[in-house]
C-alpha cells in the first residue's frame, strides 16, 4: 500500500544516486549556473551526490528520529488498547447543555489529537460523537465540525503535527516551553472554537441538516 512513507522514500532515496552540483560537467554546470552548483559539507571528503550518508549521520538530529517514534508508538497504543474508543464513549455521558457538551468534546479531542493522529482521531470520535448528538437533539453535522476542528488543535508536543516538529528540530525550544505555550493556544482555541462551533456555526448551516436520521454505521 501506497503511504506517506513510501512517498517519503520515494523521494528521499534518489538523492543519494544524483550527484551534487560540484560532480556535474563544467558544460552542465554552466547551464544550471556555477554559483548554483557549489556543495558545502563539514567533511574533509568531497560531496558526492546531493545527499552523502556521511553528511547526513554527522549532521542529523537523532533525538528528533526518537521522539517521532515514540510519539507514533504512543499513539498506537492509545488506539490499540481501546483508551480513545473508551474516552469517546465517556463523551456520550456528558451533559451541561449544548455550550457545555461542545467545549467538553472540543477539550477532550484537542488533548487526544496531541498524541493521536488527526485522521484516527477523526474516525474514532466523529462516529460516537454524532450519534450522541443526534440522540441528545443536537445538530450531528455541527458536532462533527467540532471533533474537525478540535483535531487539529495540537500546538504542545513536537509529535502533534509536522509543524511542531519543524519547530522543535532547531533546537532551539526545549519541549517544555513549547508544552506551556501549547497549552495556551489549545485553550484559547477550545473557547474560541467553541464559541464559534456553537453560536457561528448554526447560522452559516442553516436548517438544512435539522431533519437528518440517526448516523449509519455502514
Amino acid at each position: 500500500n501506497l503511504n506517506s512513507g513510501s512517498i517519503g522514500l520515494l523521494v528521499t532515496l534518489p538523492l543519494f544516486i544524483v550527484p551534487c552540483g560540484s560532480q556535474l560537467p563544467k558544460a552542465v554546470q554552466k547551464i544550471f549556473g556555477e554559483t548554483r552548483c557549489g556543495s558545502k559539507v563539514e567533511e574533509k571528503k568531497p560531496a558526492m551526490h546531493i545527499l552523502d550518508w556521511d553528511a547526513v549521520k554527522g549532521g542529523f538530529s537523532w533525538e528528533i528520529l526518537f521522539v517521532f517514534g515514540g510519539g507514533a508508538m504512543l499513539a498506537y497504543g492509545t488506539v490499540a488498547s481501546g483508551l480513545a474508543a473508551w474516552i469517546a464513549e465517556q463523551l456520550a455521558e456528558v451533559g451541561g447543555g449544548e455550550f457545555g457538551f461542545v467545549i467538553i468534546v472540543a477539550f477532550v479531542v484537542c488533548m487526544v489529537t496531541e498524541v493521536v493522529s488527526n485522521t484516527s482521531t477523526m474516525s474514532i470520535f466523529g462516529a460516537i460523537i454524532a450519534t450522541t448528538a443526534y440522540l441528545k437533539g443536537y445538530n450531528a453535522v455541527q458536532m462533527m465540525l467540532v471533533v474537525c476542528f478540535s483535531a487539529s488543535f495540537s500546538f504542545m508536543l513536537p509529535t502533534a503535527t509536522p509543524p511542531n516538529m519543524v519547530v522543535y528540530a532547531t533546537g532551539l525550544i526545549p519541549v517544555k516551553d513549547m508544552a506551556k505555550s501549547g497549552m495556551l493556544l489549545n485553550l484559547g482555541a477550545v473557547l474560541v472554537g467553541s464559541m464559534y462551533l456553537t453560536w457561528v456555526v448554526p447560522a452559516i448551516l442553516g436548517d438544512e441538516f435539522d431533519n437528518m436520521g440517526a448516523p449509519s454505521s455502514a
